[in-house]
C-alpha cells in the first residue's frame, strides 16, 4: 500500500470513530443533528449542550490521549528495541498513580490537584528511573529497563499500602475508579490543559522524526553518525513521559493502547519507522475513541475504559502476533 493510501486509510478511520462516538450515547445524536448544530447554529437546547459541553469535549480529550500514549509506546519500543515495551515501562503511570492516590488521600482530592500530583508522581518516577539506570550502570538500554521495573514495582506497593490506609467508605472507591481509568470527568478546562501539554509534545516528535530514527540503531552506529545518543534518549525518555503523564493525570490509568497501537501498525500496514511513527497517532487514537464509546453506551452505568482496552488488547495482541507468526 502507498503512504499516502496510508494515511488517507487512518485518517478516514479517526474521523469515522469520531463521528460514530458522537452520536452514540445515553442520548444519541442524529448525524442531521450534529450538522444542524454545527452548521446551522440549530438544534434543542439539551442537544447543543451536550454536544459542545460533553461529547464533542470527551471526543477531543480521548484524540489526545490515544495519540499520546500510542506515540509514548511507540518510542519506548523504538528506544528500548523491545515490542513488548509500554509507556508503563519507566513507571510512569505507576507514579502518577501515587500521585493521585496522595491527592485523593490527604488534600481532599480535588480533580485540579489530582491532576497536578499526578502529573508530578509521573515526572517524579522517570526522575528516579534515571538515577537507578545509573547506579545499575550498565547498558543505557538495559538499565533504563531495569531501572523502570524497579520503579514500576515499587509504585505498585506503594498504591497498596495506600489502597490499605484508605477509607473503605469513601476513599477507596474514587481511588479504584480512578486506576481503571475513565473520561467521565472531562470538560473543557481539562482538555485544554491536555492539549497545552501534549499538542507541542506531537509536533516535536514529528518535526524531529528522522532524528529520531536513529534510536533504532546501536549506540556505536549513532555515534559514527554523529549523533549525541545521550541527549537523544534523554529527549525521547522526556517527550514520551510528558505524553504518558499528561494523558494519565486528566483520565486515569489506560491499558494497552501504547502497546497494542504500534503492533497493529507494523503488522497491517507493515511501514517504515517514519510511517508508523505518524499511523500510529490515529490508530492509537481510534483505538481509545471505540473503547471509550463501548464503556459508555454497554451498559447503563459506565464501565472503565480500561475494563474494554485490557481485554480488546490482549485478545489483539494475542491474534496479531499469531498471524505474524513465521514471518520475519
Amino acid at each position: 500500500m502507498k503512504t499516502s493510501k496510508k494515511y488517507l486509510f487512518a485518517s478516514l478511520f479517526l474521523l469515522a470513530c469520531f463521528v460514530l462516538s458522537l452520536t452514540l450515547g445515553r442520548y444519541p445524536l442524529s448525524l442531521k443533528e450534529i450538522f444542524a448544530i454545527l452548521f446551522l447554529g440549530q438544534g434543542k437546547d439539551v442537544a447543543v449542550n451536550i454536544f459542545y459541553n460533553i461529547r464533542l469535549v470527551r471526543c477531543l480529550q480521548v484524540v489526545l490521549c490515544g495519540a499520546a500514549l500510542s506515540l509514548a509506546g511507540f518510542l519506548y519500543q523504538s528506544g528500548f528495541h523491545n515490542a513488548l515495551v509500554s509507556p508503563d515501562t519507566l513507571g510512569v503511570s505507576g507514579g502518577a498513580s501515587v500521585g493521585a492516590i496522595i491527592a485523593i488521600l490527604y488534600f481532599g482530592g480535588s480533580p485540579v490537584l489530582r491532576q497536578v500530583f499526578s502529573f508530578a508522581g509521573g515526572i517524579l518516577a522517570v526522575i528516579v528511573s534515571l538515577l537507578l539506570s545509573v547506579l545499575i550502570g550498565r547498558d543505557r538500554r538495559i538499565s533504563l529497563l531495569l531501572a523502570g521495573i524497579i520503579v514500576s514495582a515499587l509504585a505498585n506497593s506503594a498504591i497498596m499500602a495506600f489502597k490499605y490506609l484508605a477509607d473503605p467508605a469513601t476513599q477507596l472507591a474514587v481511588i479504584d475508579y480512578w486506576l481503571m481509568g475513565s473520561f467521565s470527568l472531562i470538560d473543557k478546562n481539562k482538555l485544554l490543559i491536555t492539549a497545552v501539554i501534549i499538542l507541542p509534545c506531537l509536533l516535536l516528535v514529528v518535526l524531529f522524526r528522522y532524528r529520531f530514527k536513529a534510536l533504532l540503531l546501536s549506540e556505536e552506529e549513532t555515534r559514527a553518525l554523529g549523533v549525541d545518543t545521550g541527549k537523544l534518549y534523554l529527549l525521547c525518555i522526556g517527550v514520551s513521559t510528558l505524553l504518558t503523564a499528561a494523558s494519565v493525570s486528566m483520565s486515569g490509568i489506560v491499558s494497552w493502547i501504547g502497546l497494542l497501537a504500534p503492533h497493529i501498525v507494523k503488522t497491517v500496514f507493515r511501514s517504515s519507522f517514519e510511517e508508523t511513527l505518524l499511523l500510529c497517532m490515529p490508530i492509537g487514537a481510534s483505538l481509545l475513541l471505540l473503547s471509550d464509546t463501548v464503556a459508555r453506551t454497554l451498559t447503563m452505568s459506565e464501565i472503565p475504559v480500561s475494563i474494554i482496552t485490557s481485554l480488546t488488547g490482549a485478545v489483539f495482541l494475542f491474534l496479531f502476533l499469531y498471524l505474524k507468526k513465521g514471518r520475519p
